[in-house]
């Protein structure tokens, strides 16, 4: 699914009456109907409404609903601002329902509307809002919370901004947002996403088709639709070569469960050939259960780096780092692996803290061959010096920044992945605290370097794989429950979703 900026909402709107000849007294009066929608849907008739209006579009939304609402509804309006409308439409809307009988109220009497109504509707600021408050909406904020009422959010819950997903730490909670025209890119990433409640979108009338043929999307959601469009795809006049060679060097003594997962998952994902750069006693325990992969010498033989550099150099995709353990060793393999020319190479765990511990981020910026690192919070902080606590306040733009910066493909780990090249960003839809437990990002490594060795685009194969990783939580949980899944559960159940996925393509 397309998903847009906030600078992008008015341009869509300015070409929707230029070209598509749809008035923005029109639109607003869709989005009227729309809103209105969503509180008859929630909201008992004969309820005490109260909409809290600002003075630009937002709030003329929220006229045009108190107006369709006026009779099934008790209707009262406090003006934010003391402002009135800006806009020709918003006058329009609000001249209207002061015909039809309806009373608009100042800032004053916001205590004590507050405790006379039932729902709360919010239509303070529109999606060019930045989410920070001044004194009088932080008051306005905290009364909203603190009130207990519930609370219907007009595109944006006051204090949240659309752009990145970044909110102030007192915006105010929705039970629901009424996303009107596209969907804003920020309202799916964390925190933001935690303060919108049920969103309900609603394209008002303007050919999607259109628009999307007319302006350049940059940013997505990744559903399914989108996940099957992704899937690179197998003809039938094939053999092993076609889908590429993908070279794991994954696992260690201490974490033998990461070579397992990650080479399962490798297997089971599509390449034609997997090979595994792994020790004696490492391979002598997976090729029992595993003997379709091809066990190459590891880094603990003489000569490990000229054997790692002939090895890579036949493969179509590599990975590295997963449950490696962190060591100077794997530092220096990363490293070298980043100086020469070659396929594709996902970093993953601990080889992005062997990286930041005994190298820094700005090798990759030198790095000859597309990389790709799959970092959660920690681990992107580590390399980065950025503070956890800032990384998970503003995931969309801390993602986005470091992936331009240092010219890689990232994918931030957590709820509602975020995938970026810098440029273009992908949010994963997918996915539960299933996947919140160690072993779970071996097996997503492994999908992803398989998928990435079909020679498909990197980007979109990174989006597909977490897409594929997230289903397969969400169906396992349908039947262990989010508590009790396991990593192992992991690999076949990702294969039954890209078979899913197949399916919708023949």
């Amino acid at each position: 699914m397309e998903l847009v900026s906030p600078s992008m909402i008015s341009e869509i709107d300015s070409y929707a009456e230029r070209v598509l000849d749809i008035p923005v007294v029109s639109l607003m009066e869709r989005s009227g109907e729309a809103v209105a929608s969503v509180v008859r849907e929630r909201i008992p008739r004969g309820s005490a409404l109260l909409f809290l209006c600002g003075k630009g579009n937002n709030g003329g939304d929220g006229y045009a609903a108190a107006l369709k609402l006026f009779s099934d509804y008790r209707v009262r309006a406090i003006d934010v601002f003391s402002s009135g409308q800006k806009s020709e439409a918003g006058k329009y809307f609000l001249n209207e329902y002061l015909k039809a009988g309806g009373e608009v109220l100042s800032f004053s009497c916001l205590s004590p509307e507050l405790l006379a109504a039932d729902a709360v509707i919010d239509a303070i600021l529109g999606t060019g809002a930045t989410g920070s408050l001044d004194d009088s909406l932080l008051s306005i904020a905290d009364a909203v919370n603190s009130s207990g009422k519930r609370v219907i959010a007009v595109d944006l819950p006051l204090g949240v901004n659309a752009e990145d997903g970044t909110a102030s730490p007192r915006a105010v909670r929705a039970e629901a947002t009424v996303s009107l025209s596209f969907m804003k890119v920020g309202l799916l990433s964390y925190p933001a996403r935690e303060l919108v409640g049920e969103i309900h979108s609603f394209d008002l009338g303007i050919p999607r088709e259109k628009i999307i043929s007319a302006f350049e999307f940059k940013n997505f959601l990744v559903d399914r639709a989108l996940a099957e469009s992704l899937l690179p795809p197998r003809g039938k006049n094939t053999n092993k070569g076609s889908f590429g060679k993908a070279l794991l060097i994954t696992g260690s003594r201490e974490y033998e469960g990461a070579g397992r997962l990650s080479l399962e998952a490798a297997l089971r994902g599509g390449a034609g050939i997997v090979g595994f750069f792994s020790d004696r006693y490492l391979r002598d325990r997976l090729i029992v259960n595993y003997p379709e992969a091809i066990y190459y010498p590891s880094m603990e033989c003489d000569g490990w780096r000229e054997e790692l550099l002939s090895v890579s150099s036949r493969h179509n995709a590599i990975l590295i780092g997963s449950g490696s353990g962190v060591s100077e060793k794997l530092y220096r393999a990363v490293s070298l692996l980043l100086s020469t020319e070659g396929a594709p190479m996902v970093i993953d765990a601990d080889g992005i803290n062997s990286l930041a511990r005994y190298g820094s981020a700005e090798e990759l910026k030198c790095a000859r061959r597309t990389v790709i690192l799959t970092p959660h919070p920690l681990e992107l902080s580590r390399l980065s010096a950025i503070p956890v606590e800032r990384i998970n306040a503003e995931r969309l733009r801390t993602a986005k920044e470091f992936a331009h910066r240092y010219g890689i493909i990232l994918l931030l780990k957590g709820a509602a992945t975020v995938i970026t090249d810098g440029q273009t960003v992908y949010i994963n839809s997918s996915g539960n605290s299933a996947l919140a437990k160690g072993g779970s990002g071996d097996a997503l490594a492994g999908l992803l370097v398989s998928l990435l060795a079909s020679r498909a685009d990197p980007l979109k194969v990174t989006a597909l794989a977490a897409y594929i990783h997230g289903a397969a939580g969400d169906a396992l949980s349908d039947v262990y429950s989010e508590l009790g899944v396991t990593p192992s559960d992991l690999p076949r159940e990702m294969a039954r979703q890209t078979a899913i996925l197949e399916k919708k393509n023949k």
